[in-house]
């Protein structure tokens, strides 16, 4: 809108009221409100600068996620964190949580909301609109959020397999190249699946990805198919998918870093009253290591690694310490 105001004794102070109107409407920017990131209140039109770093992680309001967003926000000064949640209001409580533990000074325009619900193709789409209103450019993805579930095969992988696969195609082309990094969250019930399968067929395609001719379809036919986890644990079914997934991805994408690793046997809300004691704060350690060492950029990527930070293989368990693999990357 236009203002014209009459020349008068007064046009200083018009001017000046004008000008401090203009200013306060701009004000409504992300850089004055960071934390209004959601697809409906988001009005941010200046693009975030473009030396920032920014990461989205699933599932970040609690748990895992929500201690790798701290993690980010109080190691790595570059970083912007775009915390999607499915739930609004959690995320935004994740959010004025994270301002009081971080700080507010470094939370300052580096900490945004994005409603994200990674089981429905409509909300992850609409998470991409809301993403494209912050920044035009990601440098990570840290898909952390999932479910655990021992008996429904399809729900769990609708999560915990289709939800990375969601959230990588819709976001996969504002990763930036090369250099971009994925963080696939993935679990040692993955390997312990495997290992207990009787499908020998089965165990090698999940074991060996490389000999999965069909690649991503066929691999996406398995996860559909809910008698391939013959009645065992739809969990473990789930996240070792999600490691063959990591391998199919990167050798699809050889300009991106694409990753797995478990976080741990971590206390979170999946596994209270289930023995796990480690705190959220030690299982945002290897993610975030996965997002952000340079030593990622030496070695082969698509490849599955332990809570230590050591790789490790896809169809046996390797505990924390034990020796790390050296097994092949593929064909």
């Amino acid at each position: 809108m236009l203002f014209v105001a009459k020349k008068n004794n007064n046009s200083p102070r018009i001017t000046f009221l004008l000008a401090f109107l203009l200013v306060l409407c701009n004000c409504q920017d992300s850089a004055a409100f960071p934390f209004q990131s959601s697809s409906s209140t988001t009005r941010t039109n200046t693009k975030l600068n473009m030396s920032s770093k920014c990461v989205l992680v699933t599932g970040g309001n609690k748990g895992i996620g929500k201690a790798i967003c701290e993690k980010l926000l109080q190691e790595y000064a570059d970083v912007t964190v775009l915390l999607a949640s499915r739930n609004v209001q959690r995320g935004q409580e994740a959010v004025a949580d994270l301002t009081k533990t971080v700080g507010e000074s470094k939370c300052q325009g580096r900490l945004h909301v994005i409603p994200l619900d990674t089981g429905s193709d409509a909300s992850v789409q609409e998470a991409v609109t809301a993403t494209q209103q912050i920044t035009s450019s990601l440098y990570g993805i840290i898909n952390n959020a999932g479910i655990m579930t021992r008996g429904d095969v399809q729900e769990s992988n609708n999560v915990n397999y289709f939800g990375p696969r969601r959230v990588n195609d819709a976001f996969g082309s504002m990763l930036q190249r090369p250099g971009g990094r994925i963080v696939n969250i993935a679990s040692a019930s993955g390997p312990i699946f495997i290992s207990s399968c009787s499908d020998a067929a089965l165990c090698k395609k999940l074991s060996q990805p490389w000999t999965i001719d069909g690649g991503m379809s066929e691999l996406d036919a398995l996860a559909k198919d809910t008698k391939n986890c013959g009645g065992g644990d739809a969990y473990g079914f789930s996240k070792a998918l999600v490691s063959a997934y990591t391998w199919i991805l990167a050798k699809e994408n050889p300009e991106l870093i694409v990753n797995a690793v478990t976080p741990g046997y971590i206390l979170t809300d999946m596994t209270r009253g289930m023995g796990a004691s480690n705190p959220p704060s030690k299982g945002a350690v290897p993610p975030v290591w996965l997002l952000m060492s340079d030593e990622l950029e030496k070695v082969p990527t698509g490849r599955y690694y332990g809570s230590d930070c050591k790789r490790s293989p896809l169809d046996v368990y390797r505990g924390p310490g034990d020796p790390v693999y050296e097994g092949p990357d593929g064909k």
